[in-house]
């Protein structure tokens, strides 16, 4: 989830991507000679070849050209020349989208498209699509996104069209994606700027040519480059795709060329919002009264600015990246990301606690290069809280305290994490710490497996014909634990209920719920716990007075979901944690176990597993252990990965015989 949208830049491209539109269509009709523009007209006779085969389309020419005059005002032209391979496929990518604001407008947006029997389809005025961006968010924003749906496209279609946009950008920085889900033939970008400030770095060289570059001005071209896999559970897009960063100062000599830059700029914005009012000096004295030690004055008031400030984001113009004063944000008691962290910087400034807000990349979604120092890319903003040497026994037993770099870092946004713990959306991603005279990129370390995961026991009594009843136990930590607590502090008790009636249903036949209890949701500190009763029919495949028993019928809990087929992108499966389940199983009178399996141990680059077996009279023992160390996997190790959890699941499902004992 999204908490903030600092990340603000209008590169049409990367919301081309996006499937959110209604279909506008036109019937316009004119000439080719009078209206198809002659980049447009030369594509057409562009010969792809074999070239893209199988895509839905492909990008013939993608050129965009940035210019910045040194009134600060830039121009962006974006065009884009695009054959239809599969027309159904293709719906995604027949738009052309601008994005808006109060400082950037949309100048203009044209479309074309030239059916394979010459045929041409031109936009107009009425076909153009205005309406806000990020509607789903609890977002106040003048962002909005103007668009037009290419119609008369059909397979073999020629599709081209333009975006003219004006304004002023506010971080003097820029990203452009040079690559797309479909391939690109030639991708070319042209940026100049008149003050021989610009700076520019790229995140896969070996992928982007340089043409020419001065002081002022800098061409990149791309040439015969494959689309990107869309893959679930995938890196950011901007990690994966080839793009250029561009910083520079209209006004100015120079332009930022590394973090330390970065983060000294990013803390300008903070000098003026973090000074407490009477108010905020109040509270902060009502929340540390009685508390005797730095830690529990933390917890207060991170508790306070977490759960007592409602989320709402209002970014018009600047508020997309300068913070509301912290006075403001504390009386009106809302606030995005950046509001939040600054109320938490100043509240901490009271208590002798000197804090930094912190720029993130969230885990999934932006994910900042170390090779690319820019403010444009970072979504979140955070807490750094340098810690002393007093008070590093009292934190070191967090996750969220990092010893190499002696910081604690705090995301008040959440709600559902304890201090101590940030959210999996922070963690192992770069992060850029905002001193005043200078930045820090750090990287915030994930969680170690000991403090994430999750534990159950069962306890089942069987009756001679396989039925029985059970009695589960279930403990989430770490980044499970915020996941449950999100989960359930949105349902009812009639959602509660179906959602135990639907587990069980997955565990036995004939399954019937008992009864449940849930302790922990009330207060996020505390690890969400369940307890839950169910009667059902544990046994499989009878044959005469013997039946099947598959005693690990919990299977399934926190294992990600592998496919038979190859990945071309690397697989993110979440932080490291362990899985661990400890089965007993009280067999009826006169029964036995014909034979207890021999333990399973394997060992992997990946992880850990173990299945254990043992019994103590009519008494089955089971004990399964599952631990992933690494978070993401690169797609040519994703077979072995496979492997390795097939063969987890493959044990979960083993089925033991159960017989009766001779006289």
């Amino acid at each position: 989830m999204f908490f903030s949208r600092e990340n603000k830049f209008p590169v049409a491209a990367c919301l081309f991507l996006g499937a959110m539109l209604l279909l506008c269509p036109t019937d316009h009709s004119i000439s080719v000679a009078d209206s198809v523009p002659d980049r447009l007209a030369a594509a057409g006779r562009v010969d792809l070849g074999h070239f893209g085969d199988g895509s839905a389309a492909v990008v013939i020419g993608d050129w965009k050209d940035f210019a910045e005059d040194a009134s600060g005002t830039f121009v962006l032209t974006e065009r884009r020349a695009m054959r239809v391979l599969n027309r159904r496929s293709a719906e995604r990518y027949l738009q052309a989208v601008g994005q808006e604001n109060n400082d950037t407008k949309v100048e203009s947006i044209q479309a074309w498209t030239i059916a394979p029997s010459g045929r041409v389809t031109q936009s107009s005025k009425k076909d153009l699509i205005t309406q806000a961006d990020y509607p789903a968010f609890e977002l106040f924003s003048d962002d909005r996104v103007k668009m037009i749906n290419i119609s008369g496209a059909e397979d073999g279609s020629l599709v081209g069209y333009q975006v003219v946009t004006r304004g002023r950008d506010l971080i003097n920085g820029m990203n452009f994606l040079m690559e797309q889900e479909i391939p690109i033939r030639e991708g070319e970008l042209h940026v100049s700027v008149p003050s021989g400030s610009m700076r520019w770095f790229v995140n896969h060289p070996d992928r982007i040519e340089v043409v020419s570059q001065s002081a002022n001005d800098a061409t990149f071209r791309t040439v015969n480059r494959p689309g990107i896999a869309d893959e679930p559970d995938a890196p950011p897009f901007d990690s994966l795709a080839a793009n250029v960063v561009v910083n520079y100062d209209s006004k100015g000599p120079s332009a930022l060329e590394s973090w330390e830059e970065a983060g000294r700029e990013n803390h300008q914005l903070y000098t003026d919002s973090d000074k407490p009012g009477t108010e905020i000096v109040s509270q902060v004295e009502t929340l540390a009264a009685g508390k005797s030690d730095d830690l529990s004055k933390i917890d207060a008031l991170y508790n306070f600015v977490s759960r007592q400030i409602r989320y709402v984001a209002i970014e018009i113009g600047i508020g997309g990246y300068q913070p509301h004063p912290a006075a403001d944000v504390y009386k009106n008691k809302y606030g995005d990301c950046k509001d939040k962290a600054n109320l938490l910087v100043s509240m901490l400034g009271h208590v002798g606690l000197r804090a930094y807000p912190v720029l993130v990349g969230t885990r999934g979604h932006v994910e900042a290069d170390p090779k690319m120092p820019t403010l444009a890319t970072f979504d979140h903003v955070i807490v750094a809280l340098p810690i002393s040497a007093s008070l590093r026994p009292a934190v070191a037993q967090f996750p969220a305290f990092d010893p190499k770099s002696q910081i604690f870092w705090i995301d008040p946004t959440s709600e559902v994490d304890p201090l101590g713990q940030v959210p999996e959306m922070d963690q192992g991603v770069y992060v850029l710490i905002s001193y005043p005279d200078h930045g820090d990129l750090q990287r915030i370390p994930e969680s170690p497996i000991e403090k994430n995961g999750l534990a159950y026991k069962a306890h089942v009594r069987l009756q001679a014909d396989g039925s029985g009843i059970a009695d589960v136990e279930v403990g989430y930590l770490g980044a499970s634990s915020s996941r449950m607590h999100y989960v359930y502090r949105g349902l009812s008790q009639s959602d509660i209920l179906k959602r135990f009636e639907n587990r069980i249903a997955n565990y036995v036949s004939q399954a019937e719920f008992r009864s449940a209890s849930i302790s922990g949701i009330d207060d996020s500190r505390q690890q969400v716990a369940e307890k839950y009763s169910f009667t059902g029919n544990f046994s499989s495949a009878s044959s005469g007075d013997s039946w099947f028993l598959a005693p690990l019928f919990l299977n399934g809990l926190a294992v990600p979901e592998v496919g038979s087929r190859p990945r071309l992108l690397p697989l993110d499966i979440g932080t490291p944690e362990r899985i661990k389940g400890e089965y007993r199983v009280e067999l009826p009178a006169g029964m036995r176990i014909e034979r207890v399996p021999d333990n399973i141990s394997i060992k992997s680059e990946f992880g850990e597993m173990d299945v254990e077996y043992s019994t103590e009279g009519s008494v089955l023992l089971a004990t399964q252990t599952l631990s992933f160390t690494q978070s993401r996997i690169a797609p040519e190790k994703y077979p072995a990965f496979r492997d390795f959890v097939v063969s987890f699941e493959r044990a979960e499902r083993q089925r033991l015989r159960v017989v009766k004992i001779n006289p």
